[in-house]
Protein backbone atom coordinates (compact mmCIF):
# COMPACT_ATOMS: atom_id res chain seq x y z
CA UNK A 1 0.00 0.00 0.00
CA UNK A 2 1.28 3.52 -0.74
CA UNK A 3 2.40 5.68 2.14
CA UNK A 4 -0.38 8.11 3.05
CA UNK A 5 -0.58 10.59 5.91
CA UNK A 6 -2.27 9.29 9.04
CA UNK A 7 -5.29 11.28 10.27
CA UNK A 8 -4.14 14.16 12.43
CA UNK A 9 -4.83 13.82 16.14
CA UNK A 10 -3.99 17.12 17.71
CA UNK A 11 -0.89 19.01 16.71
CA UNK A 12 1.94 16.77 15.42
CA UNK A 13 5.32 16.90 17.07
CA UNK A 14 7.51 19.32 15.16
CA UNK A 15 10.83 17.89 14.01
CA UNK A 16 13.71 19.74 12.40
CA UNK A 17 13.84 19.01 8.68
CA UNK A 18 17.49 17.95 8.98
CA UNK A 19 16.58 15.36 11.63
CA UNK A 20 14.10 13.74 9.26
CA UNK A 21 16.65 13.66 6.42
CA UNK A 22 19.35 12.15 8.65
CA UNK A 23 17.05 9.43 9.96
CA UNK A 24 15.78 8.63 6.45
CA UNK A 25 19.35 8.27 5.19
CA UNK A 26 20.19 5.95 8.08
CA UNK A 27 17.18 3.72 7.33
CA UNK A 28 18.03 3.60 3.65
CA UNK A 29 21.63 2.68 4.44
CA UNK A 30 20.59 -0.19 6.68
CA UNK A 31 17.42 -1.49 5.04
CA UNK A 32 17.39 -0.26 1.46
CA UNK A 33 14.73 1.56 -0.51
CA UNK A 34 12.29 -1.35 -0.77
CA UNK A 35 11.96 -1.69 3.01
CA UNK A 36 11.60 2.05 3.56
CA UNK A 37 8.26 3.60 4.48
CA UNK A 38 7.11 6.84 6.05
CA UNK A 39 5.56 4.82 8.89
CA UNK A 40 8.87 3.11 9.61
CA UNK A 41 10.62 6.47 9.54
CA UNK A 42 8.07 7.91 11.96
CA UNK A 43 8.61 4.95 14.31
CA UNK A 44 12.38 5.48 14.09
CA UNK A 45 11.90 9.11 15.14
CA UNK A 46 9.25 8.36 17.75
CA UNK A 47 6.71 10.62 16.09
CA UNK A 48 3.70 10.52 13.77
CA UNK A 49 3.75 10.36 10.01
CA UNK A 50 2.01 13.75 10.05
CA UNK A 51 5.16 15.32 11.50
CA UNK A 52 7.13 13.98 8.55
CA UNK A 53 4.56 14.95 5.93
CA UNK A 54 4.74 18.46 7.39
CA UNK A 55 8.18 18.71 5.72
CA UNK A 56 7.81 16.23 2.86
CA UNK A 57 4.39 15.70 1.24
CA UNK A 58 5.55 12.54 -0.58
CA UNK A 59 8.23 9.89 -0.24
CA UNK A 60 9.64 10.99 -3.58
CA UNK A 61 10.08 14.53 -2.25
CA UNK A 62 11.93 13.20 0.79
CA UNK A 63 14.17 11.01 -1.36
CA UNK A 64 15.07 13.99 -3.56
CA UNK A 65 16.31 15.91 -0.51
CA UNK A 66 18.16 12.84 0.80
CA UNK A 67 19.92 12.42 -2.55
CA UNK A 68 20.76 16.12 -2.61
CA UNK A 69 22.36 15.92 0.83
CA UNK A 70 24.31 12.86 -0.26
CA UNK A 71 25.55 14.68 -3.36
CA UNK A 72 27.09 17.35 -1.15
CA UNK A 73 29.27 14.65 0.45
CA UNK A 74 30.43 13.09 -2.81
CA UNK A 75 33.71 14.25 -4.25
CA UNK A 76 33.52 15.01 -7.93
CA UNK A 77 36.24 13.28 -9.93
CA UNK A 78 38.70 15.08 -12.13
CA UNK A 79 37.58 14.45 -15.69
CA UNK A 80 39.88 14.20 -18.72
CA UNK A 81 39.74 16.89 -21.40
CA UNK A 82 39.03 14.78 -24.52
CA UNK A 83 35.22 14.51 -24.75
CA UNK A 84 35.19 10.78 -25.54
CA UNK A 85 37.37 10.01 -22.53
CA UNK A 86 35.24 12.32 -20.42
CA UNK A 87 32.07 10.40 -21.34
CA UNK A 88 33.71 7.12 -20.38
CA UNK A 89 34.99 8.55 -17.09
CA UNK A 90 31.53 9.90 -16.17
CA UNK A 91 29.85 6.54 -16.73
CA UNK A 92 32.60 4.66 -14.85
CA UNK A 93 32.22 7.06 -11.93
CA UNK A 94 28.45 6.59 -11.99
CA UNK A 95 28.74 2.79 -11.89
CA UNK A 96 31.36 2.71 -9.13
CA UNK A 97 29.53 5.26 -6.98
CA UNK A 98 26.11 3.61 -7.23
CA UNK A 99 27.66 0.19 -6.65
CA UNK A 100 28.68 1.42 -3.20
CA UNK A 101 25.22 2.91 -2.59
CA UNK A 102 22.71 0.35 -3.92
CA UNK A 103 19.72 2.06 -2.34
CA UNK A 104 20.46 5.20 -4.38
CA UNK A 105 20.24 3.22 -7.60
CA UNK A 106 16.95 1.70 -6.43
CA UNK A 107 15.55 5.20 -5.94
CA UNK A 108 16.88 6.68 -9.17
CA UNK A 109 15.60 3.83 -11.33
CA UNK A 110 12.00 4.70 -10.41
CA UNK A 111 12.42 8.06 -12.17
CA UNK A 112 10.51 9.84 -9.38
CA UNK A 113 13.41 11.41 -7.50
CA UNK A 114 16.71 12.99 -8.44
CA UNK A 115 19.87 14.30 -6.82
CA UNK A 116 22.19 17.16 -7.64
CA UNK A 117 24.96 14.64 -8.33
CA UNK A 118 22.82 13.15 -11.09
CA UNK A 119 22.21 16.61 -12.53
CA UNK A 120 25.95 17.34 -12.47
CA UNK A 121 26.74 14.12 -14.31
CA UNK A 122 23.98 14.70 -16.86
CA UNK A 123 25.23 18.24 -17.44
CA UNK A 124 28.82 17.07 -17.95
CA UNK A 125 27.74 14.19 -20.16
CA UNK A 126 25.65 16.36 -22.48
CA UNK A 127 28.41 18.99 -22.71
CA UNK A 128 30.94 16.33 -23.74
CA UNK A 129 28.56 14.84 -26.29
CA UNK A 130 27.90 18.34 -27.67
CA UNK A 131 31.64 18.80 -28.18
CA UNK A 132 31.60 15.67 -30.33
CA UNK A 133 28.84 17.15 -32.49
CA UNK A 134 25.74 15.66 -30.85
CA UNK A 135 22.60 17.76 -30.58
CA UNK A 136 21.04 18.05 -27.14
CA UNK A 137 18.40 15.52 -28.19
CA UNK A 138 21.04 13.04 -29.39
CA UNK A 139 23.09 13.60 -26.23
CA UNK A 140 20.00 12.90 -24.13
CA UNK A 141 19.44 9.66 -26.02
CA UNK A 142 23.06 8.71 -25.42
CA UNK A 143 22.65 9.31 -21.68
CA UNK A 144 19.45 7.23 -21.54
CA UNK A 145 21.28 4.42 -23.32
CA UNK A 146 24.24 4.35 -20.94
CA UNK A 147 21.91 4.70 -17.92
CA UNK A 148 20.26 1.44 -18.91
CA UNK A 149 23.70 -0.15 -19.23
CA UNK A 150 24.52 1.16 -15.74
CA UNK A 151 21.36 -0.34 -14.25
CA UNK A 152 22.13 -3.71 -15.84
CA UNK A 153 25.73 -3.64 -14.60
CA UNK A 154 24.61 -2.81 -11.07
CA UNK A 155 22.06 -5.63 -11.09
CA UNK A 156 24.73 -8.05 -12.36
CA UNK A 157 27.19 -7.03 -9.65
CA UNK A 158 24.54 -7.37 -6.96
CA UNK A 159 23.56 -10.83 -8.21
CA UNK A 160 27.21 -11.90 -8.37
CA UNK A 161 27.77 -10.87 -4.75
CA UNK A 162 24.63 -12.69 -3.65
CA UNK A 163 25.78 -15.79 -5.53
CA UNK A 164 29.20 -15.69 -3.86
CA UNK A 165 27.65 -15.23 -0.42
CA UNK A 166 25.45 -18.30 -0.82
CA UNK A 167 26.69 -21.55 0.73
CA UNK A 168 27.38 -23.47 -1.38
CA UNK A 169 28.02 -20.92 -4.13
CA UNK A 170 25.36 -21.03 -6.83
CA UNK A 171 26.53 -22.08 -10.31
CA UNK A 172 25.99 -20.09 -13.50
CA UNK A 173 23.56 -21.33 -16.14
CA UNK A 174 26.51 -22.22 -18.36
CA UNK A 175 27.71 -24.66 -15.70
CA UNK A 176 24.36 -26.45 -15.64
CA UNK A 177 23.38 -26.76 -19.28
CA UNK A 178 24.27 -29.96 -21.15
CA UNK A 179 25.09 -30.50 -24.81
CA UNK A 180 21.96 -32.61 -25.39
CA UNK A 181 19.92 -29.52 -24.47
CA UNK A 182 21.62 -27.58 -27.26
CA UNK A 183 20.92 -29.88 -30.18
CA UNK A 184 18.84 -27.21 -31.90
CA UNK A 185 21.35 -24.44 -31.11
CA UNK A 186 24.68 -25.38 -32.71
CA UNK A 187 26.17 -21.89 -32.41
CA UNK A 188 25.54 -21.82 -28.65
CA UNK A 189 26.93 -25.34 -28.35
CA UNK A 190 30.12 -24.20 -30.08
CA UNK A 191 30.40 -21.15 -27.87
CA UNK A 192 29.62 -22.83 -24.55
CA UNK A 193 33.12 -24.17 -23.77
CA UNK A 194 34.44 -20.61 -24.04
CA UNK A 195 31.71 -19.00 -21.96
CA UNK A 196 33.52 -19.10 -18.60
CA UNK A 197 36.56 -17.40 -20.14
CA UNK A 198 34.39 -14.78 -21.84
CA UNK A 199 32.70 -14.03 -18.54
CA UNK A 200 36.05 -13.81 -16.72
CA UNK A 201 37.46 -11.44 -19.33
CA UNK A 202 34.64 -8.91 -18.94
CA UNK A 203 35.80 -5.50 -17.73
CA UNK A 204 33.29 -2.78 -16.98
CA UNK A 205 35.44 0.08 -18.25
CA UNK A 206 36.12 -1.70 -21.54
CA UNK A 207 32.41 -2.40 -22.01
CA UNK A 208 31.57 1.23 -21.25
CA UNK A 209 34.12 2.37 -23.83
CA UNK A 210 32.56 0.03 -26.40
CA UNK A 211 29.08 1.42 -25.70
CA UNK A 212 30.30 5.02 -25.85
CA UNK A 213 32.19 4.39 -29.10
CA UNK A 214 29.09 2.87 -30.64
CA UNK A 215 27.02 5.90 -29.65
CA UNK A 216 29.65 8.34 -30.94
CA UNK A 217 29.62 6.49 -34.27
CA UNK A 218 25.98 7.54 -34.58
CA UNK A 219 26.86 11.25 -34.40
CA UNK A 220 27.21 12.64 -37.94
CA UNK A 221 30.81 13.72 -38.56
CA UNK A 222 32.09 12.59 -35.15
CA UNK A 223 35.49 10.95 -34.85
CA UNK A 224 36.90 8.67 -32.16
CA UNK A 225 40.41 10.06 -32.66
Amino acid sequence: MPDTPSPRRGRPIRLPRETVVTAATRLLDTGGAEAFSMRRLADELGTSTAAIYHHFPTKAALFTVVLGALADDLQRPELPDPPRDRLIAIVCYLVDTLDQLPWVADILVTGQSFGRSAMWMLNEFVDAANELGATDRKAGYMYFTVWRFVVGELMSRRAARARRDTEPAQPYWSDLITTDQLTDFPTVERLLPQWADIRAEFRTETAIADVIDGLIAGIPGASLT
